[in-house]
Order: C-alpha cells, then sequence, then structure tokens
C-alpha cells in the first residue's frame, strides 16, 4: 500500500532492529523489486552493553528503497570534518591562515598531455588529467593549481570551501533520545529529530509530501514542518495520536515566536480506534485494479 502511494521519484525507509531485519529486507526486495533498494544504514542508537555470550546490539537499521531506480530524489549530506581528519589531511595554511590540502589531480583512465605553467606534463601511466586545459588555465590564474617541488602539479584545496565530510551509510553521530533531552515527549519509541532531520533533508525537498504511517510521537511530522515539507501521519494508537497532536502544536507555537510560516493540520479519526473499522481494508490495491 505504502509502495502504491509514493511518487514516482519517491523513497521509503524502513526502521526495525536486529528481530526482523532479515525478513523485512527479503519483504522489502519482493515489494520494491531488488533495484529498488538504495542503502542499508546501520544507526548507532545506544553506547556498548554488557553482554557476556555475544557481541554488543547497539544498532538498528534504516533500509533506503526507492519506488524508482532511475527517478528519485537524493541530496547527499554532509558532516563536519574531525579535528584530527582536519589535522592530518589540511596542515597546509597560505599566507591569510587558510587551511588547505594539495589534493592529486589525475584520474583512472589514459589520456592526453595538458599544459601547465608554458610547461607540457604528461600524466603518469594509465592516467588522466582531471580538467580540460580551459579549466586547467582558469584554476592556475585563480592560485588553485600549484607545482611541487618535483615538478607535479596538484590542487588547492581549501577546507572553508568544503561543506564536510559526505555522510556514509553508518550513522553512529546521533544519540537516541534519553530523558532528560529537550525534545523528550515521553513516549517509549521516539526517534531523535537529528535522525528524521537527515533522512527528509536526503530524500525530499521543500514542498514535498512526507508521510509516516507509524507516526508514534509524531517526530518525522515536527520535523517535516520544520523543514516547509507537507507532511501526513496515521497510527493506530489514541495516545500516539494525542501525543503528535500535542506536539504539532508546541511546533506552530515554536514556528509562530519566531516569525515563520507554519500550516495549520487537521485530525481524521477512523471509528474510535476500534478494530473493526480497519481490518476489513483491503491492503493490496493492484488486485482490485486487475479485477477492474
Amino acid at each position: 500500500l505504502m509502495r502504491d502511494l509514493l511518487a514516482e521519484d519517491g523513497s521509503i525507509y524502513v526502521h526495525c532492529d536486529w528481530r526482523v531485519s532479515g525478513y523485512l529486507r527479503n519483504l522489502l526486495d519482493e515489494v520494491f523489486g531488488s533495484k529498488g533498494f538504495a542503502s542499508e544504514v546501520i544507526w548507532k542508537r545506544t553506547t556498548s552493553h554488557a553482554q557476556k555470550q555475544s557481541f554488543g546490539l547497539v544498532h538498528d537499521y534504516l533500509f533506503y528503497y526507492r519506488k524508482s531506480a532511475e527517478k528519485f530524489i537524493w541530496n547527499a549530506q554532509f558532516e563536519p570534518h574531525s579535528q584530527e581528519h582536519i589535522d592530518k589531511y589540511y596542515s597546509n595554511k597560505d599566507e591569510k591562515g587558510r587551511r588547505y590540502a594539495l589534493d592529486n589531480l589525475t584520474a583512472e583512465g589514459a589520456g592526453p598531455a595538458r599544459i601547465f605553467f608554458g610547461k607540457s606534463l604528461e600524466p603518469p601511466s594509465g592516467t588522466h588529467w582531471r580538467y580540460s586545459q580551459e579549466n586547467i588555465d582558469k584554476l592556475s590564474k585563480e592560485g588553485l593549481i600549484v607545482m611541487t617541488s618535483n615538478d607535479r602539479p596538484r590542487y588547492k584545496r581549501y577546507l572553508d570551501t568544503l561543506q564536510g565530510r559526505v555522510v556514509s551509510a553508518l550513522w553512529d553521530d546521533l544519540p537516541n533520545v534519553n530523558s532528560q533531552a529537550i525534545e523528550a515527549v515521553g513516549y517509549p519509541t521516539q526517534k531523535p529529530e537529528a535522525l528524521l532531520e537527515r533522512i527528509i533533508n536526503a530524500s525530499s525537498n521543500e514542498n514535498d509530501i512526507v508521510a509516516d504511517f507509524f507516526c508514534g510521537s509524531g517526530t518525522t511530522l515536527a520535523v517535516a514542518e520544520k523543514l516547509n515539507r507537507k507532511w501526513i501521519g496515521s497510527d493506530l494508537g489514541k495516545f500516539a495520536i494525542h501525543t503528535t497532536r500535542k506536539r504539532m502544536i508546541g511546533v506552530q507555537r515554536a514556528l509562530k515566536k519566531a516569525g515563520k510560516d507554519f500550516r495549520a493540520f487537521e485530525i481524521l479519526n477512523l471509528g474510535k480506534y476500534e478494530r473493526a473499522h480497519y481490518i476489513g481494508v483491503n491492503l493490496n490495491l493492484r488486485e482490485e485494479e486487475q479485477k477492474k
């Protein structure tokens, strides 16, 4: 059902722990096809546990699938470089104190010679210069290509021109919500807003629609509203709906206080959370279409 509701360039993230990760991966392959698989994100949500007979289970999984393997939204996410990385790779400083690294100018695959500061230089065997002659001339004029002592050209990459390190599929920088956290609402499975912020920023743009069909404490909806996305949330639990409603009112008030726009929202109840109202729902829309 969720697959059918997705836009053609839409994506889905399914969160689970070790108990069902193997089953869910197979089910998602069946629904979205193996080509729909994009990433298996490992989220380190807690610190080490003292488990005597096995390795500590400190992580959960986020299976990221796309409805289409060709058409999708993707915005790379970045995190700050560690001081250790900066000290190791950006140890050079120019006369203004700006940190920089000298990067390789070649890439795999043979290519022709280029002119650097009036001298024709062949790339090392089996490689080619990354830039065209026009771009080499432009970068040289801007002082971004320098010659080393052994007469090899290098690209001067300034640290302050980078967005940071591209986020990989291992997320160990987003701790879980503890009872003392400002965003804590007392919901047992509440996720940190930073987790949903990364997901929503990566796979949607402003004014897109974000849906969470197991919205719990409303983290997805709260973050979507703050990031100027439209949203839909649902849950079978009355406590979840009341918690989310209260939270979204709080988000509205905070945005209003900050002088920012916010949307009104509506709550629609299907019955009174009674099982009889949803047990007869047809979960396979394609089967119904085929009958028509």
